[in-house]
């Protein structure tokens, strides 16, 4: 689906780097690569926003893993959601049990 891509491409340019590496994520693969880390690892969490607000996804059913990716999404929504009117609802948690 091209729109996921095109999507991520448009959020990835509203979101900072800053927000990015403070992801627990980035650091510990940062970490374990000899402190280099990829491009496609520091933009990965936007496309995982972009695939929750495709779809205007309300409510999303995360591990404890995924709380931090989802509240990038959160935030992600209400910049742009601030910038260009109200147009993606902003995605509450459904915490899964494992």
């Amino acid at each position: 689906v091209p729109e996921h891509a095109e999507l991520a491409w448009i959020l990835g340019c509203l979101t900072n780097v800053p927000r990015l590496l403070r992801l627990p994520q980035w650091k510990m693969k940062r970490a374990s690569q000899n402190s280099e880390g990829t491009v496609g690892l520091l933009t990965y969490p936007v496309l995982q926003a972009a695939d929750i607000l495709l779809y205007k996804s309300t409510h999303v059913p995360v591990g404890e893993d995924q709380v931090l990716h989802l509240e990038l999404a959160q935030d992600i929504a209400q910049h742009f959601n601030k910038k260009y009117g109200e147009f993606f609802p902003v995605p509450k948690a459904i915490l899964s049990e494992l």
